[in-house]
C-alpha cells in the first residue's frame, strides 16, 4: 500500500506540473522588425501615388447607358435645319409647326424605335404611338404617327 500512495502522490504532482505548464503562455513567433524587412533609408524615394481616373471615378464613360439615337435636331432638307428643325429629346418631341409630344415609353424595336406618347397637334392632347426607323442607306430617320404628318429626316448634329 505504501508504494501505492507514494505512486498517487507522484502522479499528482507530475498531473500538477503538467496542468501548471499548459497555462504558460506560448513562445512568441513574431521576429523583431529589423530582421523581417530593411529600414528605409532617407534615400529611398516613395514611388508615385496612382494617376486618379476621374471617368471611372464619376462612373462616367461607357458603362453609362447612350441616348437613344434619334436624340437631336432634324429636318426634311438639310438647309432647314437652322431655322425649322425637328427637336427631339429621351423625353419629348417639338416639331417647328408647334406639335409637341411627351414621351411615356421608348421602346428600342428592329430598326428604330416605338414611342408611346402624349402629343398636342392641332387639337387637344391625344395619346399616340410614333414609329421611327432608321433608313441606313439614305442616312435618314421615317417618322410615322397619327397626330403629326409623317416625314423622312435627316440628321442636323
Amino acid at each position: 500500500m505504501p508504494q501505492s500512495r507514494a505512486f498517487r502522490s507522484l502522479a499528482g504532482s507530475v498531473f500538477i506540473a503538467l496542468a501548471a505548464a499548459g497555462c504558460q503562455s506560448e513562445p512568441a513567433t513574431d521576429t523583431p522588425r529589423e530582421a523581417a524587412e530593411p529600414a528605409a533609408t532617407s534615400n529611398d524615394i516613395a514611388p508615385p501615388p496612382p494617376k486618379a481616373d476621374m471617368e471611372a471615378s464619376l462612373n462616367l464613360g461607357a458603362d453609362q447607358p447612350s441616348a437613344p439615337r434619334f436624340v437631336g435636331l432634324w429636318a426634311t432638307e438639310e438647309n432647314l435645319c437652322e431655322s425649322t428643325a425637328w427637336r427631339f429629346s429621351e423625353r419629348e418631341l417639338r416639331t417647328p409647326a408647334g406639335s409637341v409630344c411627351q414621351f411615356t415609353e421608348v421602346e428600342e424595336v428592329p430598326g428604330g424605335y416605338d414611342i408611346k406618347a402624349r402629343c398636342t397637334a392641332e387639337g387637344p392632347e391625344q395619346e399616340d404611338v410614333l414609329e421611327i426607323r432608321f433608313a441606313e442607306s439614305a442616312g435618314a430617320m421615317l417618322f410615322e404617327s397619327q397626330s403629326i404628318a409623317d416625314a423622312g429626316l435627316i440628321s442636323c448634329d
